[in-house]
């Protein structure tokens, strides 16, 4: 210990003397130890740490999907919790629930609060505790039981002033009063930590299809999202293959047995090795959750890590300069008897010092990155609120410095720790004599170099295929014009969706009670069409870039009159979007033939659709579209085609390939059997200039339309598509800043090792510019010098970028991995920056004067 303690106030001495030497140094390291840290943190917090219940292992999202098609882990059917509730032996528990919001009426005015809609049985499942009063039992899961709540703690103490009494006490959600029955242990959230309430969900019983009198099929089937306990023992593997088998004993959409079912994709018909209709996903919660970020983070990791490398590269480097000044002294040592370990020691003690001041300092740098990172990092990433520096992190930063310290010291501490003790101190300056060769007389120092560019070039080549994605996905041709464009979604309290129960009376009732609101806010927008600065508003059932619960009624088309597909394939099909006069024009979607809606295009008026590029050319090739009249869904009258817009690409993050599309106008959305499916109209208002400023007419015309309707998601279309892309754009300006850091690195080191040499060459330069070398030849041979080293470099590292751009393959979008620009790009960029290292050492060689030079002995 004494002498461990000696050689640290040996090696704290040293690097004070020389301070510019450790404050580059401990700056570098700092830089990528503290990227590491911060980046380590991430990936700790998102994906290694456990979730916050009892054996998470055990917790796992349970889904379902159709034919083959569906996200895994996504939803349940109230048919399918129903059958895997009765048989499956797989699972201790299964519980069901939705996001929700409601408007509470608090002290200050109201506000929406964000929740779910949960059964009875999740807080048994996730083994949660209440703080104050109790669970909700089964029988408040029922329809007229269910106006009962229970608090977060944040929320309760947040929101009611942490009140003791609070349990019985009734609280007024959307208008009704919820009665409290208890609040959840601190710590507590599902599924959104920022969630404040739960409230019963009342699921539906199943009730098989019926024919009604119009001779639709009606049933009664509910969708949610689930999770599961798997009993002791089970893998999700295994409890996925019990719940397809027992789903697939009977049809979970149908309710019939599957040999009686007669479809495409299902029963006893089905193709042989088709995939089953109905298929079980069981997925780990915590997978479910962060798995989609995985790929990303691992991504964004070796990014740092190849900053990192950089950084001891550098460092290692200056470490072997530094040597030269010092082998005499390392000599005397030698000569007083200090074998070749204990120089070695003594070496790595100083590098362990460096790394462990660049450690703390970088430490330091990556608390303040991720207080910054929420407000950086685009999207709602689950987890992300559990980052932050804590003991794991700790840990990792103290093993990173010492594992860095022993990686860039032990190259220079082997070097140095090698001498012939005759000649180092027989050598006055330490100059070696092998003449101006770069490669030859610091071949480790020019290897490092050569590495830290063949990294920085990888780099370069990752940053610029995903800025070449991300100005594709802002450029690309979406059908439509963003700009001055603003959105929202209109809420109706009384909306009511027409579920199979009803009878033909009420349906039609709750039919003609959506219209008039329909009707009603229509007229109201309208006048927002005297307002000076707009040019169009309409409603539709979808928009752009909006992601809402709103159903999508997808619909197959075929030429009325025209001959039947003998194969199902071979028949377009695609969404039908509900629109309003207006919409189109509000959107500026590219007319191509014929006309968009008007105000005269009503029930009673003739039906009439417009379709998009895609669907004229499936339809009816190259042969005109407007004039012709197709059959869709269950309409057995024709609609004529009265005009024909350019493809709209609805997504952000992929530019999918066109599909079949078609609108049609808002009031006559009951005669094809789509009234329901307008539950949530979706508003677009086009203004000349600002679009902020008409937010507050938009509020005023929904509150006329009806006085409990209100408006969300308001948002431009620029701001949504900003939104959407913003993954891309934040991989771009992640990566282009870790290779903007690499390349500044990486000539530094090209900077560095020529500055070395040009310090080490001074007599030799002083010869030959007295020998009649002009400075152009003086600034040629270091510029010569140090582009063979960026050379070597650079092709290294295209053939590493080549070989491992694949792994960015998923985050691009209509870029290929070898994207030739980028790879030209790239180095262009890399042998500029190498350009600008190499040019300041030479000039300092051309300004050396020849008689000092020739002065030094």
């Amino acid at each position: 210990m004494d002498t461990l303690l000696r050689d640290l106030r040996f090696a704290v001495r040293q690097l004070a003397r020389q301070r510019a030497f450790t404050l580059t140094a401990v700056a570098t390291l700092a830089l990528g130890i503290g990227a590491n840290t911060a980046m380590f943190s991430i990936v700790h917090g998102i994906l290694l740490r456990p979730l916050p219940y009892p054996d998470p292992e055990a917790i796992v999202r349970v889904g379902e999907s159709f034919g083959g098609r569906g996200r895994a882990g996504a939803f349940l059917s109230n048919r399918s919790m129903s059958l895997l509730q009765d048989d499956a032996e797989s699972f201790e528990q299964l519980a069901a629930y939705r996001a929700s919001a409601v408007e509470w009426a608090g002290p200050d005015g109201a506000v929406t609060l964000g929740g779910a809609r949960v059964s009875p049985s999740l807080f048994p499942l996730l083994r949660a505790a209440p703080h104050l009063g109790r669970l909700f039992t089964e029988e408040e899961a029922q329809a007229g039981a269910d106006r009962v709540v229970l608090l977060s703690h944040g929320g309760w103490t947040g929101r009611l002033g942490a009140d003791p009494d609070i349990v019985g006490t009734a609280v007024d959600f959307g208008g009704d009063p919820y009665t409290v029955v208890g609040v959840l242990a601190e710590g507590f959230y599902f599924p959104n930590p920022d969630g404040e309430f739960w409230t019963p969900l009342v699921i539906p019983p199943f009730t098989p299809p019926t024919l009604d009198a119009s001779g639709r099929f009606t049933v009664t089937m509910g969708f949610f999202s689930a999770l599961g306990r798997l009993a002791p023992g089970v893998s999700p593997e295994q409890a996925a293959t019990e719940a397809s088998a027992i789903l697939q004993r009977s049809d979970a959409f149908f309710g019939m047995p599957r040999a009686g079912v007669n479809q495409p994709g299902a029963g006893a018909d089905r193709p042989a090795g088709a995939p089953p209709a109905v298929e079980a996903r069981v997925v780990p919660l915590l997978e479910q959750m962060v798995g989609a970020y995985r790929p990303a983070l691992l991504a964004l990791t070796a990014a740092t890590a190849l900053v990192l490398l950089i950084a001891c590269s550098n460092v290692a480097g200056l470490l072997l300069a530094r040597g030269v000044t010092r082998q005499r002294a390392l000599a005397v040592s030698a000569a007083l008897g200090a074998g070749r370990g204990r120089l070695v020691r003594q070496l790595l003690t100083e590098s362990l010092v460096l790394s462990l001041s660049g450690g703390g300092l970088g430490l330091a740098a990556a608390a303040v990155v991720l207080r910054a990172v929420p407000a950086l990092v685009p999207g709602n990433i689950a987890r992300l609120d559990e980052v932050g520096i804590d003991g794991v992190a700790l840990a990792f930063t103290l093993g990173l410095s010492v594992a860095v310290g022993l990686l860039f010291g032990a190259a220079p501490a082997l070097q140095w720790s090698r001498l012939h003790l005759v000649r180092t101190l027989n050598e006055g300056s330490g100059q070696a004599a092998a003449g101006f060769r770069l490669l030859r007389s610091n071949r480790t120092r020019a290897a490092l170099a050569a590495g830290q560019v063949a990294l920085a070039l990888m780099l370069l080549v990752g940053a610029g295929l995903l800025l070449r994605s991300f100005v594709g996905l802002m450029t690309v041709d979406r059908g439509y014009d963003p700009a001055n464009v603003i959105t929202a979604l209109v809420r109706n309290p009384d909306f009511r969706f027409r579920p199979a129960g009803m009878t033909p009376a009420e349906r039609a009732e709750t039919s003609a009670a959506n219209q008039r609101f329909q009707d009603t806010l229509l007229e109201a927008l309208t006048g927002l069409e005297r307002l000076p600065d707009v040019e169009a508003v309409g409603l539709a059932s979808r928009l752009p870039l909006a992601v809402t619960d709103a159903a999508q009624m997808r619909s197959r088309f075929r030429v009325a009159g025209g001959p039947m597909a003998s194969n199902a394939g071979e028949i377009p099909q695609g969404p039908v979007q509900i629109v309003s006069p207006g919409y189109l024009d509000a959107l500026r979607l590219r007319l191509r033939d014929g006309r968009l809606f008007t105000r005269l295009d009503r029930a009673d008026s003739p039906l009439v659709l417009v379709v998009n590029e895609t669907l004229a050319r499936q339809l009816f090739g190259g042969e005109p579209a407007v004039g012709q009249r197709v059959l869709f869904g269950q309409t057995s009258e024709p609609w004529e085609v009265i005009g024909v817009v350019a493809d709209i690409q609805y997504g952000g993050l992929r530019v999918t390939e066109s599909q079949a599309e078609a609108f049609i106008p808002l009031h006559q959305a009951e005669a094809a059997g789509m009234a329901g499916f307008f539950g949530i109209p979706m508003i677009a208002v086009r203004t000349i200039r600002d679009p902020l400023a008409v937010i507050p007419f938009l509020e005023d015309a929904v509150a006329e339309a009806h006085p409990g309707a209100t408006i969300d998601g308001v948002m431009t279309m620029a701001d949504r598509l900003s939104a959407a892309v913003a993954q891309p754009r934040f991989y771009a300006v992640f990566v282009g800043f870790f290779a903007a850091l690499a390349l500044f690195l990486a000539a530094f080191g090209v900077y560095g090792l020529l500055s070395y040499t040009v310090s080490q060459r001074r007599r030799e330069i002083g010869v030959r510019m007295a020998l009649g070398a002009q400075r152009g030849d003086i600034m040629a041979l270091v510029v010569r010098q140090g582009g063979a080293l960026v050379a070597a470099g650079a092709a290294l590292g295209l053939l590493v970028a080549a070989a491992s751009a694949r792994i960015l393959e998923r985050f691009l979008y209509g870029v290929a991995t070898n994207d030739g620009l980028t790879f030209a790009a790239a180095p262009l960029v890399l042998v500029a920056a190498a350009l600008v290292a190499c040019w300041v050492p030479g000039r300092r060689a051309t300004r050396i004067n020849p008689m000092d030079a020739l002065r030094v002995e």
